[in-house]
């Protein structure tokens, strides 16, 4: 496929034009990334004791909701975020998923995917941390990795 790149100046709109023969899943998944901009390095504003910290959205693992507080989960550390799951859920690019009541998912950072009894699976992750998927989400992350979300 060619790519064409044009510069222009701070004051015009940016704006991506697709000519495509046909309207494909692949090609309304690359629209929606466009559209939400999910080609941009995102952190998320966590805190660690009385500090903010932005953290890289690719470095977290998962998300999750202990007595009400949500904790970020990364390779080395734990942080707290203010925003509930549902919140984070509307904000996150598409490659984290709601897993569980309390968990959100980095889809990119698991290692490995174990199915244990009761339909429900455990992620594990390259720090040997791990979480689990309910058998209500189990589905909806296979169904991620047939269309290659992943």
């Amino acid at each position: 496929m060619k790519v064409s790149l044009k510069l222009i100046s701070d004051t015009e709109v940016e704006e991506a034009k697709l000519y495509v023969h046909k309207k494909t899943d692949a090609i309304k998944r690359l629209e929606k990334y466009i559209q939400k901009e999910e080609f941009y390095s995102g952190y998320l504003l966590c805190q660690k004791e009385k500090t903010q910290i932005p953290v890289k959205l690719e470095g977290i693992y998962y998300i999750e909701t202990i007595q009400e507080i949500q904790y970020v989960h990364t390779e080395k550390d734990i942080y707290r975020v203010k925003l509930r799951l549902y919140e984070l859920e509307r904000i996150l690019p598409h490659y984290f998923m709601r897993v569980s009541k309390s968990a959100i998912l980095n889809l990119q950072g698991v290692k490995t995917y174990k199915p244990l009894s009761g339909g429900i699976m455990l992620a594990e992750f390259y720090n040997g941390d791990g979480t689990y998927i309910s058998r209500k989400y189990v589905k909806e992350l296979r169904n991620k990795v047939k269309e290659g979300w992943l």
